[in-house]
């Protein structure tokens, strides 16, 4: 296992779970990047698939929070705002598009939400409350995975990095580390944006294409305690579905690095969600983005003036911190999880923007399919051979 993520960690404790001799190699350490970075949502959404992640990953969550480690995991309130009248009446569409996913959605009006709850100081033309979500801590959940892993014979070894996937005469035979070699008859390779750096250095029958992967970058602001109680995660109905949020976040050639288009935010929109340990996480924006390359550093402060001019009551609480962080996105907004060319090498990722939402169940998915026989889930939209120069 390659990669000590919320995808890695969760694939981990289903190979171990089945008594599968598990390693994981993490080159940093557990929940270093995206799945230690995020506002812990597990959100419906106006797409099918996103709905069904969502409840199958709920109840993976469910097997573990009473566990050892705590991640604050509980059912919570969600509500969809529009700033004016104008997004407000538009939101009637996205509403219906919810609703024939398999999502309750509850009109409200924005004078309603500011008489109702003067704390806040709503000032928004109206909202949906939606049927279900989830709130979580998500260094504390990936971590949840990785604890029951080891509880079931996995090792999980930190600061080792692949550099190399062995393969001979079509399988694979294991992965080189900066340790040495390590023999392996399954590896699965689960290291979000650098996933496309050893299916490139997949030696011994040739590099295997890679996947269109931008790294999405998204700002989040860390609040302390707040001094009221909030009911629901509070989200601006501005935010897409997957199919065009992975539309918004291509990147191609050098005319979009030499146009900045990293520089040009796809999505921002407000997101706070209120952690049961008393503080809450603000969010959320993604733009595309080049993985090692920072701009669009003021969209902390536009996310921020966002929030007072829509929440003006939320200006009290104090900032702990303020971060960005990768969302390893394909251009269809899902993610992807099979089998690959070579016998015994499977990949795990492109999560994008809804990983804690997406990868516990993706990853049973993937190790019921590997356990049968045939190494690709039954579900066609998660298979990497959707993609060009993956077809089977």
């Amino acid at each position: 296992m390659i990669g000590g993520g919320i995808a890695g960690c969760t694939l981990a404790y289903e190979l171990a779970s089945r008594n599968v001799k598990t390693v994981v190699l993490e080159q940093n350490w557990v929940a270093a990047e995206s799945s230690g970075r995020n506002t812990g949502t597990l959100l419906s959404g106006p797409q099918r698939e996103v709905v069904e992640l969502l409840d199958a990953c709920a109840a993976i969550y469910e097997e573990l929070a009473e566990g050892p480690v705590p991640f604050e995991f509980a059912r919570i309130g969600h509500l969809l705002i529009s700033e004016d009248e104008a997004s407000f009446e538009a939101a009637g569409a996205v509403a219906d598009r919810y609703r024939a996913a398999g999502v309750g959605m509850e009109k409200v009006s924005g004078a309603v939400l500011a008489r109702d709850h003067p704390r806040l100081g709503f000032n928004v033309a109206g909202g949906y409350f939606v049927e279900r979500a989830w709130s979580l801590e998500p260094m504390g959940a990936t971590h949840a995975f990785a604890h029951a892993a080891r509880e079931a014979g996995a090792t999980i070894r930190t600061g080792l990095r692949v550099a190399q996937i062995c393969a001979r005469n079509g399988k694979v035979e294991g992965v080189l580390t900066d340790g040495g070699i390590i023999a392996a008859d399954l590896v699965f390779i689960a290291n979000g944006l650098w996933m496309n750096d050893l299916l490139r250095r997949t030696v011994g029958d040739g590099p295997l294409p890679g996947l269109q992967f931008t790294a999405g970058r998204g700002w989040l602001i860390q609040l302390g305690k707040l001094d009221f109680e909030l009911p629901w995660i509070v989200e601006e109905l501005t935010w897409p579905d997957q199919e065009e949020l992975g539309r918004r976040m291509s990147l191609d050639g050098l005319a979009d690095v030499a146009a900045q288009r990293d520089d040009q935010p796809a999505v921002e929109a407000i997101c706070l969600n209120p952690m049961r340990g008393g503080d809450a996480r603000l969010g959320a924006s993604v733009q595309p983005a080049f993985r090692d390359l920072v701009r669009n550093t003021d969209m902390a402060s536009r996310i921020a003036g966002r929030t007072l001019r829509m929440l003006p009551g939320l200006g009290s609480p104090r900032v702990t911190n303020v971060y960005p962080g990768n969302r390893p996105m394909l251009p269809d907004g899902l993610p992807v999880a099979g089998r690959t060319a070579v016998e015994g090498l499977f990949v795990h990722g492109g999560m994008g923007s809804i990983g804690m939402h997406a990868a516990p169940a993706t990853a049973r998915w993937l190790v019921d399919a590997v356990m049968s026989g045939d190494g690709n889930p039954a579900k066609a939209w998660l298979c990497p051979h959707r993609f060009p120069g993956w077809r089977e």
